[in-house]
Protein backbone atom coordinates (compact mmCIF):
# COMPACT_ATOMS: atom_id res chain seq x y z
CA UNK A 1 0.00 0.00 0.00
CA UNK A 2 1.23 3.50 -0.83
CA UNK A 3 0.43 6.80 0.87
CA UNK A 4 -1.19 7.93 -2.36
CA UNK A 5 -3.73 5.11 -2.45
CA UNK A 6 -4.37 4.56 1.26
CA UNK A 7 -8.09 4.82 1.96
CA UNK A 8 -8.95 5.55 -1.65
CA UNK A 9 -11.60 3.60 -3.52
CA UNK A 10 -11.46 2.22 -7.06
CA UNK A 11 -14.70 1.11 -8.73
CA UNK A 12 -14.47 -1.42 -11.56
CA UNK A 13 -17.37 -2.46 -13.78
CA UNK A 14 -17.27 -5.84 -15.49
CA UNK A 15 -15.07 -6.89 -12.58
CA UNK A 16 -15.39 -10.66 -12.76
CA UNK A 17 -13.85 -11.32 -16.15
CA UNK A 18 -10.99 -10.47 -18.48
CA UNK A 19 -9.46 -7.04 -18.03
CA UNK A 20 -11.85 -6.21 -15.19
CA UNK A 21 -10.49 -8.95 -12.97
CA UNK A 22 -6.93 -7.94 -13.74
CA UNK A 23 -7.71 -4.33 -12.86
CA UNK A 24 -9.05 -5.57 -9.52
CA UNK A 25 -5.89 -7.53 -8.71
CA UNK A 26 -3.44 -4.84 -9.72
CA UNK A 27 -5.34 -2.09 -7.94
CA UNK A 28 -5.53 -4.24 -4.80
CA UNK A 29 -1.76 -4.66 -5.01
CA UNK A 30 -1.49 -0.86 -5.08
CA UNK A 31 -3.57 -0.64 -1.91
CA UNK A 32 -6.89 0.62 -3.25
CA UNK A 33 -10.13 -0.29 -1.52
CA UNK A 34 -12.27 -1.90 -4.19
CA UNK A 35 -15.86 -1.70 -5.35
CA UNK A 36 -16.51 -4.58 -7.74
CA UNK A 37 -19.49 -4.22 -10.07
CA UNK A 38 -20.87 -7.02 -12.22
CA UNK A 39 -24.11 -8.89 -12.83
CA UNK A 40 -23.38 -12.27 -11.18
CA UNK A 41 -23.42 -12.26 -7.39
CA UNK A 42 -21.66 -15.60 -6.99
CA UNK A 43 -18.76 -14.57 -9.22
CA UNK A 44 -18.47 -11.25 -7.38
CA UNK A 45 -18.37 -12.92 -3.98
CA UNK A 46 -15.77 -15.42 -5.14
CA UNK A 47 -13.48 -12.75 -6.54
CA UNK A 48 -13.88 -10.56 -3.46
CA UNK A 49 -12.95 -13.48 -1.20
CA UNK A 50 -9.87 -14.28 -3.28
CA UNK A 51 -8.67 -10.68 -3.22
CA UNK A 52 -9.19 -10.17 0.51
CA UNK A 53 -7.37 -13.43 1.27
CA UNK A 54 -4.32 -12.13 -0.60
CA UNK A 55 -4.38 -8.38 0.08
CA UNK A 56 -5.15 -6.26 3.12
CA UNK A 57 -7.82 -4.16 1.39
CA UNK A 58 -11.55 -3.74 1.82
CA UNK A 59 -13.65 -5.09 -1.02
CA UNK A 60 -17.30 -4.23 -1.57
CA UNK A 61 -19.46 -5.75 -4.29
CA UNK A 62 -22.50 -4.51 -6.19
CA UNK A 63 -24.53 -6.88 -8.33
CA UNK A 64 -25.87 -4.66 -11.11
CA UNK A 65 -27.27 -5.29 -14.57
CA UNK A 66 -25.47 -2.47 -16.36
CA UNK A 67 -27.81 -2.45 -19.36
CA UNK A 68 -30.74 -1.63 -17.09
CA UNK A 69 -31.15 2.14 -16.86
CA UNK A 70 -32.83 2.15 -13.46
CA UNK A 71 -30.13 -0.07 -11.97
CA UNK A 72 -27.38 2.12 -13.43
CA UNK A 73 -29.02 5.24 -11.99
CA UNK A 74 -28.98 3.64 -8.54
CA UNK A 75 -25.31 2.70 -8.96
CA UNK A 76 -24.47 6.22 -10.11
CA UNK A 77 -26.10 7.69 -7.01
CA UNK A 78 -24.09 5.33 -4.82
CA UNK A 79 -20.79 6.24 -6.52
CA UNK A 80 -21.65 9.89 -6.13
CA UNK A 81 -21.95 9.38 -2.36
CA UNK A 82 -18.42 7.96 -1.97
CA UNK A 83 -16.06 10.80 -0.95
CA UNK A 84 -12.99 8.60 -1.26
CA UNK A 85 -13.72 7.34 -4.77
CA UNK A 86 -10.63 8.26 -6.75
CA UNK A 87 -10.72 5.86 -9.71
CA UNK A 88 -13.53 4.63 -11.94
CA UNK A 89 -12.83 1.90 -14.51
CA UNK A 90 -15.63 1.57 -17.06
CA UNK A 91 -14.67 -1.88 -18.27
CA UNK A 92 -17.95 -3.77 -18.77
CA UNK A 93 -18.62 -4.66 -22.39
CA UNK A 94 -19.12 -7.38 -24.99
CA UNK A 95 -18.40 -7.97 -28.67
CA UNK A 96 -20.22 -8.68 -31.91
CA UNK A 97 -18.90 -10.25 -35.13
CA UNK A 98 -21.99 -10.51 -37.30
CA UNK A 99 -23.59 -8.14 -39.76
CA UNK A 100 -25.74 -5.39 -38.28
CA UNK A 101 -29.00 -6.73 -39.75
CA UNK A 102 -28.21 -10.29 -38.61
CA UNK A 103 -28.10 -9.34 -34.94
CA UNK A 104 -31.23 -8.95 -32.84
CA UNK A 105 -31.92 -5.26 -32.32
CA UNK A 106 -32.15 -5.76 -28.55
CA UNK A 107 -28.52 -6.87 -28.59
CA UNK A 108 -27.62 -3.61 -30.34
CA UNK A 109 -29.58 -1.61 -27.79
CA UNK A 110 -27.87 -3.48 -24.95
CA UNK A 111 -24.47 -2.67 -26.43
CA UNK A 112 -25.28 1.03 -26.74
CA UNK A 113 -26.54 1.04 -23.15
CA UNK A 114 -23.49 -0.79 -21.82
CA UNK A 115 -20.77 0.92 -23.85
CA UNK A 116 -22.25 4.42 -24.02
CA UNK A 117 -25.13 5.21 -21.66
CA UNK A 118 -23.63 3.51 -18.61
CA UNK A 119 -20.16 5.12 -18.82
CA UNK A 120 -21.74 8.52 -19.48
CA UNK A 121 -23.99 8.26 -16.44
CA UNK A 122 -21.23 6.95 -14.16
CA UNK A 123 -18.70 9.54 -15.34
CA UNK A 124 -21.25 12.30 -14.80
CA UNK A 125 -21.87 11.00 -11.29
CA UNK A 126 -18.22 10.88 -10.15
CA UNK A 127 -16.62 13.81 -11.95
CA UNK A 128 -18.07 16.68 -9.85
CA UNK A 129 -16.65 15.16 -6.66
CA UNK A 130 -13.29 14.44 -8.28
CA UNK A 131 -13.07 18.00 -9.60
CA UNK A 132 -14.02 19.43 -6.22
CA UNK A 133 -11.34 17.32 -4.51
CA UNK A 134 -8.94 18.03 -7.41
CA UNK A 135 -8.02 14.36 -7.51
CA UNK A 136 -9.23 11.36 -9.43
CA UNK A 137 -9.07 9.34 -12.62
CA UNK A 138 -11.42 7.61 -15.04
CA UNK A 139 -10.43 4.80 -17.38
CA UNK A 140 -12.87 4.02 -20.19
CA UNK A 141 -12.04 0.70 -21.82
CA UNK A 142 -12.40 1.26 -25.56
CA UNK A 143 -10.62 -0.68 -28.31
CA UNK A 144 -8.45 -0.43 -31.41
CA UNK A 145 -11.72 -1.25 -33.16
CA UNK A 146 -12.69 2.37 -32.57
CA UNK A 147 -10.80 3.10 -35.80
CA UNK A 148 -12.23 0.20 -37.81
CA UNK A 149 -15.68 1.26 -39.05
CA UNK A 150 -16.06 -1.99 -40.95
CA UNK A 151 -18.70 -4.50 -41.96
CA UNK A 152 -19.26 -7.14 -39.31
CA UNK A 153 -18.42 -4.98 -36.27
CA UNK A 154 -20.68 -2.00 -36.89
CA UNK A 155 -22.07 -1.36 -33.42
CA UNK A 156 -18.93 -2.40 -31.56
CA UNK A 157 -16.71 -0.03 -33.55
CA UNK A 158 -19.24 2.79 -33.23
CA UNK A 159 -19.65 2.54 -29.47
CA UNK A 160 -15.91 2.22 -28.87
CA UNK A 161 -15.29 5.27 -31.07
CA UNK A 162 -17.80 7.13 -28.92
CA UNK A 163 -15.77 6.30 -25.80
CA UNK A 164 -12.58 7.56 -27.45
CA UNK A 165 -14.13 10.84 -28.62
CA UNK A 166 -15.94 11.29 -25.30
CA UNK A 167 -12.72 10.80 -23.31
CA UNK A 168 -10.71 13.16 -25.52
CA UNK A 169 -13.35 15.86 -25.21
CA UNK A 170 -13.79 15.52 -21.43
CA UNK A 171 -10.00 15.75 -21.06
CA UNK A 172 -10.21 19.25 -22.56
CA UNK A 173 -12.72 20.23 -19.89
CA UNK A 174 -10.47 18.86 -17.15
CA UNK A 175 -7.53 21.10 -18.02
CA UNK A 176 -6.29 22.94 -14.95
CA UNK A 177 -7.35 20.12 -12.62
CA UNK A 178 -5.59 17.02 -11.31
CA UNK A 179 -8.40 14.82 -12.63
CA UNK A 180 -7.57 12.60 -15.61
CA UNK A 181 -9.52 10.54 -18.11
CA UNK A 182 -8.22 7.79 -20.36
CA UNK A 183 -9.54 5.81 -23.30
CA UNK A 184 -7.79 2.45 -23.08
CA UNK A 185 -7.62 0.97 -26.59
CA UNK A 186 -6.22 -2.57 -26.52
CA UNK A 187 -5.97 -4.73 -29.61
CA UNK A 188 -6.36 -8.46 -29.22
CA UNK A 189 -6.23 -9.57 -25.59
CA UNK A 190 -6.11 -13.15 -24.35
CA UNK A 191 -9.39 -13.23 -22.42
CA UNK A 192 -12.75 -14.94 -22.86
CA UNK A 193 -13.95 -12.07 -25.06
CA UNK A 194 -14.04 -14.21 -28.20
CA UNK A 195 -15.74 -17.21 -26.58
CA UNK A 196 -19.33 -15.93 -26.68
CA UNK A 197 -21.90 -17.16 -29.19
CA UNK A 198 -22.21 -13.82 -30.95
CA UNK A 199 -18.43 -13.83 -31.57
CA UNK A 200 -18.40 -17.35 -33.01
CA UNK A 201 -17.89 -16.17 -36.60
CA UNK A 202 -14.62 -14.45 -35.66
CA UNK A 203 -11.61 -16.72 -36.18
CA UNK A 204 -9.02 -15.53 -33.67
CA UNK A 205 -6.51 -18.08 -34.99
CA UNK A 206 -5.95 -15.86 -38.04
CA UNK A 207 -4.70 -12.97 -35.89
CA UNK A 208 -0.88 -12.77 -35.93
CA UNK A 209 0.71 -13.66 -32.59
CA UNK A 210 2.51 -10.31 -32.43
CA UNK A 211 -0.83 -8.50 -32.20
CA UNK A 212 -1.88 -10.33 -29.01
CA UNK A 213 -1.35 -8.98 -25.50
CA UNK A 214 -2.24 -10.34 -22.06
CA UNK A 215 -4.58 -8.80 -19.49
CA UNK A 216 -1.61 -8.29 -17.16
CA UNK A 217 0.26 -6.28 -19.80
CA UNK A 218 -2.77 -4.22 -20.78
CA UNK A 219 -3.73 -3.22 -17.25
CA UNK A 220 -0.16 -2.51 -16.16
CA UNK A 221 0.36 -0.25 -19.17
CA UNK A 222 -2.94 1.52 -18.56
CA UNK A 223 -2.28 2.24 -14.90
CA UNK A 224 1.22 3.54 -15.60
CA UNK A 225 -0.16 6.03 -18.12
CA UNK A 226 -3.15 7.40 -16.28
CA UNK A 227 -2.38 10.94 -17.42
CA UNK A 228 -2.46 9.95 -21.12
CA UNK A 229 -5.84 10.15 -22.83
CA UNK A 230 -5.34 7.60 -25.64
CA UNK A 231 -3.53 4.51 -24.40
CA UNK A 232 -2.73 1.57 -26.69
CA UNK A 233 -0.87 -1.29 -24.99
CA UNK A 234 1.71 -3.25 -26.98
CA UNK A 235 4.30 -1.76 -29.32
CA UNK A 236 2.90 -3.46 -32.42
CA UNK A 237 -0.62 -2.31 -31.57
CA UNK A 238 0.58 1.25 -30.96
CA UNK A 239 2.19 1.37 -34.39
CA UNK A 240 -0.91 -0.16 -35.94
CA UNK A 241 -3.15 2.26 -34.06
CA UNK A 242 -1.23 5.26 -35.34
CA UNK A 243 -1.55 4.00 -38.90
CA UNK A 244 -5.25 3.24 -38.48
CA UNK A 245 -5.95 6.82 -37.43
CA UNK A 246 -4.51 8.20 -40.66
CA UNK A 247 -7.32 9.04 -43.13
CA UNK A 248 -5.27 7.71 -46.04
CA UNK A 249 -5.06 4.31 -44.35
CA UNK A 250 -8.78 3.91 -43.67
CA UNK A 251 -9.62 2.15 -46.97
CA UNK A 252 -6.91 -0.41 -46.21
CA UNK A 253 -8.14 -0.84 -42.65
CA UNK A 254 -11.69 -1.45 -43.88
CA UNK A 255 -10.50 -3.99 -46.42
CA UNK A 256 -8.44 -5.95 -43.89
CA UNK A 257 -10.77 -5.76 -40.89
CA UNK A 258 -14.10 -6.39 -42.61
CA UNK A 259 -15.79 -9.63 -41.63
CA UNK A 260 -17.39 -11.66 -44.40
CA UNK A 261 -21.11 -12.26 -44.07
CA UNK A 262 -21.78 -15.97 -43.84
CA UNK A 263 -24.06 -17.28 -46.56
CA UNK A 264 -26.38 -19.12 -44.17
CA UNK A 265 -26.83 -15.96 -42.12
CA UNK A 266 -27.60 -14.00 -45.28
CA UNK A 267 -30.27 -16.47 -46.35
CA UNK A 268 -31.84 -17.02 -42.95
CA UNK A 269 -31.68 -13.39 -41.85
CA UNK A 270 -30.54 -14.12 -38.29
Amino acid sequence: MTNETQGQIAAITGATGGLGTQFCWQLAEQGYQLLLVDREQQALDKLAAEITSNHDVAVDVRCVNLVDEAAVKTLAQYLQSLPELSLLVNNAGFGQSKYFVDIDVENHVDMVNLHVHTPVRLCHAVLPGMIQRDRGAIINVASLSAWTPCAGIVQYAATKQYLVTFSEAVKEELKGTQVTIQALCPGFVKTGFFDTQIMETFDAKHVPSWLWTTPVEVVRYSLKRRHQVIVIPGLACRILGRLMRMPAAQPIVRRIATNKRQSDEHQDGH
